[in-house]
């Protein structure tokens, strides 16, 4: 069991809880607004637990955001109480990297009136809005962006975004299902090992209802249809005083490994 309504007032939900597609589409819409993805444990000392309480009191009571096994993780639990039907997998991520990748990022796939539907919260700066119909080569439009799902020399499925004017592999998964213990060594991975971008770099990022909003070391920056505006943070006072006012984030201790520009 999960406190939707302390969950459902920290995403500003206020919609049906009927299990239909316009409230997953609304659910998952309102989470992505409003939880950043972030990794700032990491960086302030602090374990990574995918434990539901700890998930809960973290995004929900504390206000935070997460990664991808931290957002996916909770998000599936309320989905379940809410009775939908949710399957837990494990992707590759492609965009960004090169060769092949192990599987290290959690996905959900919701199972409604017979059809499927790709859920993703926790995918960060170039992730879905809304859920994907599931079926291999449909595009899906969304706003301003375009998604689709196709397949690969492996016969994986490969998410896909449509970047200036070219598709770009987002992430590849098959249909194997992961349990909750499954994540636990990709997330001792992300938090401790010296080559996860995530040890390797902070950041914090979300979408408002146009653009979006990325801090990645001591790089603010603000994208507002066409327009960007960036900001060197020069202390890690003022670091801590944007990630209030643009996320939503109270962060009471130190940020270990505040770098500034040419120190």
């Amino acid at each position: 069991m999960i406190d939707r309504l302390a969950y459902f007032a920290r995403i500003g939900y206020q919609g049906s809880v009927v299990q239909s597609i316009e409230a997953l589409r609304a659910l998952h819409l309102a989470h992505v607004l409003t939880v950043p993805f972030e990794n700032l444990d990491i960086h302030v000392g602090r374990p990574i637990s995918l434990e539901p309480s700890d998930l809960f009191e973290k995004i929900v009571l504390g206000k935070r955001g997460g990664y991808c096994f931290e957002l996916n993780g909770l998000f599936a639990l309320l989905l379940e109480d809410l009775g939908f039907a949710v399957t837990s997998l494990a992707a590759r991520v492609l965009y960004g990297t090169e060769g092949v990748r192990p599987r290290s990022h959690q996905l959900l796939i919701v199972h409604l009136d017979g059809e499927g539907w790709l859920v993703d919260v926790g995918f960060g700066g170039q992730g879905l809005r809304e859920p994907l119909p599931f079926k291999a080569g449909l595009e899906h439009r969304q706003g301003p962006d375009q998604f689709r799902l196709t397949t690969d020399e492996r016969g994986e499925y490969v998410l896909q975004s449509r970047m200036e004017g070219a598709w770009t592999n987002l992430y590849s998964f098959t249909l194997d299902p992961w349990l909750p213990v499954d994540y636990q060594f990709a997330n001792y991975y992300h938090s401790h090992a010296p080559e996860s971008p995530f040890v390797q770099r902070w950041m914090c990022t979300i979408p408002p209802q146009e653009g979006r909003t990325t801090f990645i070391g001591n790089l603010l920056r603000i994208r507002e249809q066409k327009a960007v505006r960036e900001l060197h943070v020069k202390s890690e006072g003022a670091c801590k005083q944007l990630l209030q006012e643009h996320f939503g984030i109270t962060l009471n201790h130190h940020l270990m490994f505040f770098v500034v520009d040419g120190e």
